[in-house]
């Protein structure tokens, strides 16, 4: 059996698809040609593609484009609303404050007013206490010492301390050698711890009157 060269297997697939080819070309001109001439060719017509579905702008709450504008709108009217009573809110706790701060300012002018009254009123009494006691210390000074010391053993211990210690020394000294020996070591003992601190004071065992 003879070998079929390749140049020859080439030319023969040419054949058999150029056959092939002109088959597929011809079908189509042979059934026309055996369609009776008084049939009408059936008209070919596409299709129309469906209208899109139109949408009213003006129907709120249906589904469509308007839907999300609505929801936006109520909800920026809403956050207005919000907005608009924090602001009243703040004003009314603004005016509350003003109103609180108003009156503090009165308390405080009315309270300095008062201290300042209160301290006039205490400096008066300080220099009419200072003055009654000069003229105190005047007449006990112009007394004579036993007839001061009889008169400042039946008087109060603070009295008696403030005369004293308001008396010159040698008036001082000569009232209290005609006090009695326990009159004597009280004023002493007080007079020797009111200079010192109220928490380094030792006026206990002492008898006041």
């Amino acid at each position: 059996m003879s070998r079929i060269s390749l140049p020859k297997i080439a030319l023969f697939g040419l054949g058999v698809a150029g056959v092939l080819k002109l088959t597929v070309e011809f079908m189509p001109m042979m059934a026309i040609a055996e369609t009776p001439d008084d049939t009408p060719p059936v008209p070919v017509e596409l299709a129309a593609a469906p209208a899109p579905p139109s949408y009213d702008a003006s129907a709120p709450g249906k589904s469509g484009m308007c839907e999300p504008s609505h929801l936006i709108a109520e909800a920026i009217a809403e956050e207005r609303a919000l907005l608009k009573e924090q602001r009243d809110t703040i004003a009314d706790r603004e005016a509350k404050l003003a109103l609180a701060e108003q009156s503090l300012k009165a308390e405080q002018t009315r309270l300095a007013s008062l201290r300042d009254e209160i301290g006039a009123q205490l400096k008066v009494i300080e220099e009419a206490n200072n003055q009654d006691m000069t003229k105190l210390v005047e007449l006990y000074r112009n007394m004579k010492p036993q007839v001061a010391a009889g008169i400042m053993d039946e008087i109060d211990v603070e009295t008696a301390v403030q005369v004293i210690g308001a008396m010159p020394e040698r008036d001082a000294a000569q009232i209290m050698g005609s006090f009695s020996l326990v009159r004597a070591r009280l004023i002493t003992k007080i007079l020797l711890e009111r200079s010192k601190l109220p928490a380094d004071r030792n006026l206990e065992g002492l008898r006041l009157r």
